[in-house]
Order: C-alpha cells, then structure tokens, then sequence
C-alpha cells in the first residue's frame, strides 16, 4: 500500500471528489482522500492523502488556507457564487476603494460565520444544498471562523480581487456576500483559487493533465511526499528497539526509550525507529515522562 502525499491543482468544474476518483483508479491498493473540500467553481490546491496519511485529517483541518479570489459587486445571487440564480443585480456601480477596503477590515480576526444554504454541511443527516434545491431554508447555527488577513489587489469597479487567508471551515463566497451586504450593494463570488494550505503551496502540486501522463508512465511515484515529510514542525524522537515495538503497538512509550530528540517542545512529536521508519504521532506526558501515541502507522 503506497502513503503520502499527492498535491493536485484542481481545474475549475470538477469537484474534489471527482480528483479522487482519478487518483484511486490508479493507486488501486491504497486508500485515498483529501484534505479540505474545493467547490466546482473553485480552482487551486487540493491535498490528496494516499494510504496511511488519510489518518491525518483532523491535524490537517487546524492548517491555515490561502486563497485568491474575485467578486463582483452589485450582484445578489441565491449560492453566493456566479453559478447561483441571480436575486437581485444593479447595474452602475460605483463605489471608492477606500470603502471597499474599509468593508473588508471589518472581517479580519475572529468572526461568526454561517454556513450557506448552498453548502455541504448537513442538517439532521442531509447536505444543506439538497435542501436548498427543494426550494427549503433551514436555521444554521453560525459558526467562528478566523481570518488572519484579508488585502485588496485589483479593483475596476464592480469587480474585485482579493488574498485572503483563512482557517479551516471558512466560506469565501460568504465573506464576498457579506461584503456586499455591508456595503448594501450585495456582491457575489466570480472566481475562487487556493493557493496554499500550510506549507503547501500551489506551485508544487502537478495539473490533472500532468497526472495523467505520470500515471502512464510511472513517474507519479516521484510526486508522492513521504509520510514522513508530513508535519516538519513536530520534533523528531529516535527509539530504542523497545521503545519502537511499544510505538508500533500503540502503546505507551517511557522516556527511558528515547534515543535521539530533533527538535523542541512541542504538542506532537513524530517517533521513528533507529531505521528511520516513522512509527506513530505521540503526545507527550511530561510529568509522567511518557509518550502515548494518538495516530499509529502500520
């Protein structure tokens, strides 16, 4: 079973699932995922996670996303997005940078945010857009959601272009909508790209057609990022024998068994036997001198 990381750049119409597909038909063995959905609109970085790595999910969710996106102000559209039916459109609008700027700085830091109608989330078992296509709207509980930044890098009025960087669970076709309404224009989403999730970044990852042709000639396994590759800024422990059995088992590991620690403190740590295998992630017990490891690799 082959794991890793494949980091694909995701064509616009396509949704994350249909990348999936792709993948599994080729590592036919392995079990495969991905961190963080793209909607069809959306375009960029999506982390396909291969065998093992797909018990990374959680950790991958506190991962900060980078996105570049464009809005079109005066436009109200039922999906917060270009492909929605259009409420309400005005045409001729004119509105000064300044106030653009100014509308979107009220959304940096922590905010409440709730989820569209036209999302995934479910409500009592069944995805909200399902609902929204019976022509039904429900009570959402708003959700926190952080942006950490937020700046204007083009505007010809009425479009607008934007980096924003965001936690996990962030819409940005709510942040857009949102603008407009604070604007009291209303504005919807025309373009969505990822850029980045953690240190991943778009640049790296291969085209769908790139896949395809590494895939026919093998070279694919040359892309995929080790396991052990996956979160640098957890220290590395070396075991003892011992100490690796005990890792390798899911159970407690003493301190008494570290060999070598690269690294410092910290809430994680990667433990590895003295072959260089990655064993498990384990946190640490410092008052007991132990470590119990929470995702355990086999």
């Amino acid at each position: 079973m082959i794991s890793g990381l494949l980091l694909m750049d995701k064509p616009k119409e396509l949704s994350s699932f249909d990348i999936v597909r792709k993948v599994k038909k080729v590592f036919k063995n392995s079990k495969v995922g991905h961190f963080g959905t793209l909607d069809p609109i959306a375009t960029g970085l999506l982390i396909i996670a291969l065998g093992n790595a797909t018990k990374f999910f959680d950790l991958f969710k506190g991962k900060a996303k980078t996105y570049v996106f464009e809005g079109k102000l005066g436009v109200r559209t039922d999906t917060f997005d270009i492909t929605g039916t259009i409420l309400k459109e005005t045409e001729g609008v004119s509105l000064p940078a300044k106030e653009l700027k100014a509308a979107m700085r009220n959304f940096v830091g922590e905010i409440m945010q709730t989820p569209p109608m036209f999302s995934a989330k479910k409500h009592k078992g069944k995805p909200l857009y399902k609902l929204a296509r019976e022509g039904k709207t429900v009570e959402r509980e708003p959700v926190k959601v952080r942006i950490d930044s937020i700046e204007l890098l083009k505007y010809d009025s009425p479009y607008f272009s934007c980096e924003i960087t965001t936690s996990a669970g962030t819409y940005i076709r709510s942040i857009v909508n949102d603008i407009g309404e604070l604007l009291g224009m209303g504005a919807t989403l025309t373009e969505l790209r990822r850029t980045s999730i953690g240190e991943y970044r778009v640049e790296h990852a291969l085209s769908l057609k790139e896949f395809k042709e590494y895939s026919t000639e093998d070279k694919i396994f040359n892309y995929i990022l080790p396991l052990e590759t996956i979160f640098p800024e957890f220290p590395k422990i070396i075991l003892s024998p011992r100490g690796s059995m005990l890792a390798a088992n899911g159970t407690l590991v003493p301190a008494e068994e570290v060999i070598k620690v690269e690294g410092v403190k910290s809430d994680y740590f990667k433990l590895f036997n003295d072959e260089g295998k990655f064993l498990c992630l384990a946190k640490p017990d410092l008052k007991k001198r132990i470590f119990r490891p929470v995702i355990v690799l086999k």
